[in-house]
């Protein structure tokens, strides 16, 4: 079967990675668009992503040399669900299979920032967008600066870039990364649908790399705090000055920076 003939113009690769079927094409607007039309078990890849988006619908550069894929995984019907397994949550599980995919290749300085950017120090290596196309599926689109040229962009993003390639040594290749982050992505995601988020709190914990002061916007004000990490709910968790604790609600959260 052909996935990908309902497009245009048909991918120039396709083939098994690992327990996933891949498809690439040369350039495409975005691999979020490209993926709603396959089934699950399957990732749309490009060479080159020129309407890359985030959360928000915030600008992603996707020159050549990145790894521009969007993977789509299949969702439950509400009563074959596990109590507490919600595809809302699926940027914490990405976020965690990213995380313990590059500590894999020794990068110690990764961490992952609330709910959806993996940073190397401060500099932001990888982020993710989480969709749902169907009542039975989700795309999760992943975004990692390999070794595509960073230098042109660092103006035009609020965060640093950084790339993998400068980071570890033998860097490998797309496809090797991308195999291994279909791997990862499919043992996290196994444990969260027995689990849910508390299945995933001891990972997160270390993907947080400690408490840290931020600020989250909401419409209707802005909360500042200490991020001490997440609920079981995947809500974010801040000490207030005051020496309270308040927990702020996901979907009411407009953006989350660190000080």
């Amino acid at each position: 079967m052909n996935s990908a003939a309902s497009f245009s113009t048909p991918p120039e690769e396709e083939g098994p990675c690992g327990d996933w079927t891949y498809h690439e094409w040369a350039e495409a607007f975005s691999t979020n668009d490209l993926a709603r039309t396959l089934p699950p078990g399957h990732i749309a890849v490009c060479r080159v992503q020129t309407g890359g988006r985030g959360r928000f619908n915030r600008k992603w550069i996707g020159e050549e040399g990145g790894l521009w894929a969007s993977f789509t995984v299949p969702l439950s019907a509400p009563e074959d669900t596990a109590a507490g397994v919600h595809w809302g949550h699926l940027p914490l599980v990405a976020g965690l299979a990213l995380f313990n995919m590059l500590r894999g290749m020794g990068l110690d300085s990764v961490r992952l920032r609330w709910p959806n950017d993996l940073l190397a120090g401060k500099s932001k290596l990888a982020g993710i967008l989480v969709e749902r196309p169907a009542e039975n599926m989700a795309v999760i689109g992943i975004g990692i600066n390999v070794f595509n040229d960073v230098s042109s962009i660092a103006g035009e993003i609020k965060d640093p870039p950084a790339r993998l390639a400068d980071l570890v040594r033998d860097c490998p290749s797309l496809h090797a990364v991308m195999a291994s982050l279909g791997s990862h992505l499919n043992q996290v995601l196994s444990v969260f649908s027995h689990g849910g988020v508390p299945a995933l709190q001891e990972g997160l914990s270390r993907a947080w790399a400690g408490e840290r002061p931020v600020s989250i916007l909401t419409d209707d004000e802005t909360v500042r705090g200490i991020f001490t990490g997440i609920d079981d709910q995947g809500n974010p968790v801040l000490s207030l000055p005051a020496g309270t604790v308040r927990t702020i609600p996901a979907h009411l959260i407009n953006r989350l920076l660190e000080e």
